[in-house]
């Protein structure tokens, strides 16, 4: 054992000396010398009687005095022998205390009255494998630090503060070696025969094992817990007394009346008696839990049975090594209904079995006879053919690669089944359930054609799968209808070509006529403005319809979104639906507000009004009312909670009413879903509301429906509305990046448009040299050494159109910008002008404005 002096101040400890230890520790109390004890023993050491009391006294006394200090040297020879007895006593207690200590795993400590230590035995240098100072503090309080449950070391502290005991704090304390080491301190107060207190003894025991144990046992039941409960099977546990250890929810719920009592520690007795009460039984119900603790402790073979959540379990009980039972359920609850359906279907095939010769024999007939054609097909060859499949692809009876169906057998769907390289996968996906039905062409051997519909099912044949295929020739109904057809869209374009050759000649005679109007009268300027006024609203107008033709027949580029005003292009629709509506669908267009203006695509929004006016005719096969309005509009609140992120203000309002039979209840959250329609097959795509609610989508508004039925259909576009643009704006100045005025080459064969062109060009400041087609244009740009800033040219010109023009230029100068403007041009075409950088495409007829943007688009670039 060691005793540190100076422990507080220094932080290491200084080792005394072990003997001298022990010879303090064996001194009598007091600390006083042997001899001092006995009074009378010191004072014959220091002179004799004769000398004090001289010879008289010495011969009167001689006899009585020997014969007492006699007796006094045996006692103090006693005393001595006594007090060696005692000192070696209390050196062997020393010893086996030391003994104790070094031998114990523990160690034990010892502080002074300000808890610093004083004392502590050598272990705890073992255990920590370094200075315990410098790793676990000079004082009592500096446990502090390593103890993790912070409130147990208040109630510690507070208790080493009132010098009370406290026992097992524990810390967790960092090695020498970077060991974390949890150990477990205790200790007493020690006070003096005063009373006064002088500090602690205790002792420390390294927990590190048991802890680590412990939190690996914890583990462990966490993972097993875990893992009993991830399971599909249920599972319990009881020990050899009967009592339940484990059980998972999985278990629980197969006993849905007693999952309240399956917890760790109830008996399986009590449980069996429970489960007898609650399910009401009547019986001995002391004799029943006996009975099923018997078949408990038997560990019969697994059992199927149905229990109380009215499931199917596989029940299986099993001994455990320490006497307990395991039991586990698995569900077969499917396993059981899948049973029962093989059962049943046995019981149906034994008896269709004996109709199956008489079923075989008529349905053969029936193959042989039907006028479609019949194939089966294994996904690799045909492997039977009826009659009507081998007339039908041209193997027939006396055909030139055939003789019947057997000539069919082992070819390949490709042999006749013609134009398509991937028909057989197209078959096999209908078989599937891709789809319904396919076309395909046939090649007969002959060199004929003809159009089968293929119809797919999969069958079994001959034990393998295969593929049933149904052929039927629908060469003359597909010629028919072609026919039809062509009839109807005929007299559709006749109808269409009427209403807008009506509306052309009104155009028309307004133009003539004002024009005529300002040449009686050229002097009066107000009249010639009027009547220059009303030509251009007749331009516009022909201009609108033309556009409007081009997107019908979808020749115009759907170009972004602009600044539009709604009510000519809703007016206008009365050009192309008066042709298409029947005889008794009384068509009104109801225009409420003239400024009406939205940012939106215009071929779009023209598609999107045209189909709804479209459905809303064909809701009313009987004749009614169709109404489209126009107007502005502030919605109300409940509009902007239905469409949670559309700004307020107002809106413009694209309305079109029908009286037909009104939109069923069960598919009004449907009918905006692409691919959706309630038309037959070939008479809608589904996609026409779709494409109305991604055009006010785009728009950055909304559509509504409202239907009764049998009452009608309203459906309404809402668009932001904006202001109109500005009228009468002076146009202004066409400059380059150092502000000069542009030199552009223009290029038209018509010359009043060219001359057009070239005023507005002029009016902006611009430098115009004009060419009546692109040869004529590319010889002037040589002839100024292509000091242009710009071409503006058409795309349809004699001898060198637009597009060769501009692929010559291009050759010459790869930088130069060209505009190009065109009455009409697919989208494609359109992409393949616009692709290179410095190209621009407008559609003709343009403005002044919208012609001077462009090209300040272009230069800007």
């Amino acid at each position: 054992m060691r005793h540190w002096a100076g422990f507080r101040g220094t932080g290491r400890g200084r080792c005394r000396d072990r003997q001298a230890v022990r010879t303090r520790r064996a001194r009598p109390a007091g600390g006083a010398d042997r001899r001092r004890a006995d009074p009378l023993a010191g004072a014959v050491g220091e002179a004799s009687l004769p000398a004090l009391l001289g010879p008289l006294a010495l011969l009167a006394f001689g006899g009585w005095s020997l014969g007492r200090t006699g007796r006094l040297r045996r006692a103090a020879e006693r005393a001595e022998s006594d007090a060696r007895q005692a000192q070696e006593a209390v050196e062997a207690s020393i010893r086996r205390a030391r003994d104790f200590a070094d031998a114990s795993s523990n160690w034990f400590w010892e502080t002074d009255s300000s808890h610093h230590y004083s004392f502590v035995t050598d272990r705890l240098r073992d255990i920590l494998g370094g200075d315990p100072p410098a790793l676990l503090g000079e004082s009592l309080f500096d446990l502090e630090r390593f103890a993790d449950d912070r409130g147990a070391w208040r109630d510690c502290r507070a208790a080493i503060e009132a010098g009370e005991p406290f026992r097992e704090l524990e810390v967790a304390v960092e090695a020498a070696d970077g060991r974390i080491l949890i150990l477990r301190l205790s200790g007493k107060p020690v006070h003096d025969a005063a009373g006064r207190f002088i500090g602690y003894r205790g002792c420390g025991v390294d927990m590190t094992a048991e802890t680590m144990a412990l939190i690996e046992a914890r583990f462990m039941h966490t993972i097993m817990h875990d893992a009993l409960e991830s399971i599909s099977e249920g599972f319990v546990l009881f020990d050899a007394e009967g009592r339940l250890l484990i059980c998972n929810d999985r278990y629980r719920q197969a006993y849905p009346n007693l999952a309240d009592l399956l917890v760790p520690g109830a008996g399986f007795a009590d449980i069996l008696r429970a489960a007898a009460e609650r399910g009401g039984y009547q019986g001995d119900l002391g004799r029943w839990v006996e009975d099923r603790l018997k078949r408990h402790l038997r560990h019969s073979a697994p059992v199927d049975g149905r229990l109380s959540d009215g499931r199917w379990y596989r029940i299986s009980e099993h001994e455990t090594g320490t006497g307990g039972v395991v039991k586990i359920l698995m569900d077969i609850t499917e396993l059981k209904n899948r049973e029962e359906e093989l059962a049943g279907q046995t019981r149906r095939l034994e008896q269709t079995v004996s109709a199956l010769s008489e079923s075989e024999r008529r349905y053969r007939q029936l193959v042989e006879l039907a006028p479609y054609g019949i194939l089966i097909w294994d996904r690799t060859a045909v492997r039977f053919a009826n009659g009507a499949a081998a007339t039908l692809l041209g193997f027939g009876t006396g055909a030139a690669q055939g003789n019947g169906p057997m000539a069919l057998e082992g070819l390949a769907l490709t042999t006749f089944l013609d134009g398509d390289p991937e028909i057989e996968q197209t078959v096999a996906a209908l078989a599937d359930g891709a789809g319904r039905r396919v076309e395909a062409s046939v090649l007969r051997p002959s060199g004929e054609r003809r159009q089968v519909e293929i119809g797919a099912s999969p069958v079994v044949y001959h034990g393998e799968p295969a593929i049933l295929l149904v052929l039927n020739d629908v060469t003359d109904r597909r010629r028919v209808e072609a026919e039809l057809q062509r009839a109807q869209k005929m007299e559709a374009v006749g109808r269409m070509a009427g209403g807008i050759a009506h509306e052309f000649n009104n155009m028309l005679t307004a133009i003539g006529g004002f024009a005529r109007l300002v040449e009686r009268n050229p002097g009066d300027p107000a009249r010639v403005l009027g009547c220059v006024a009303e030509i251009a609203k007749a331009s516009d107008r022909a201009a609108a319809l033309t556009a409007q033709l081009l997107d019908f027949s979808h020749r115009r580029v759907g170009e972004e979104k602009q600044l539009v005003p709604l009510a000519p292009l809703v007016r206008d629709l009365r050009v192309f639906l008066k042709p298409l509506v029947s005889a008794g669908i009384d068509l009104i267009i109801d225009i409420r507000d003239e400024d009406a203006h939205a940012v939106v695509n215009p071929v779009t929004l023209n598609q999107a009004v045209l189909n709804l006016a479209l459905n809303a005719r064909d809701a009313m096969p009987g004749g009614g009312r169709l109404t489209v309005s126009l107007e502005l509009l502030v919605p109300d609140e409940a509009f902007f909670t239905r469409h949670a992120g559309l700004p307020d203000g107002r809106y413009a309002v694209i309305r079109v009413t029908d009286e037909g039979c009104g939109v069923p209840e069960a598919i009004r959250d449907r009918i905006w879903e692409p691919f959706f329609t309630t038309k037959e097959p070939g008479k809608g795509t589904g996609l026409g509301l779709w494409m109305v609610y991604g055009t006010a989508g785009q728009a950055g508004g909304a559509v509504e429906m409202d239907s009764r039925p049998g009452e009608g259909s309203s459906f309404a576009i809402l668009l932001p509305a904006v202001e109109p643009p500005a009228q009468g704006r002076a146009l202004e100045p066409l400059t380059v990046v150092d502000g000069e005025c542009a030199a552009i080459l223009l290029a038209d064969d018509e010359s009043s448009v060219r001359t057009y062109l070239r005023l507005v060009l002029e009016e902006a400041g611009c430098t115009v040299t004009e060419a009546a087609d692109g040869a004529e244009a590319l010889e002037l740009y040589d002839a100024m050494g292509g000091l242009f800033d710009a071409v503006v040219s058409d795309l349809s010109m004699p001898r060198m159109n637009g597009t060769e023009l501009g692929r010559a230029l291009e050759e010459r100068n790869p930088e130069i910008r060209i505009l190009y403007l065109t009455g009409y041009a697919s989208r494609e075409a359109a992409a393949g002008l616009t692709a290179p950088p410095g190209r621009k495409l407008v559609m003709k007829p343009v403005a002044p404005d919208r012609l001077l943007q462009a090209l300040r688009d272009l230069l800007a670039d």
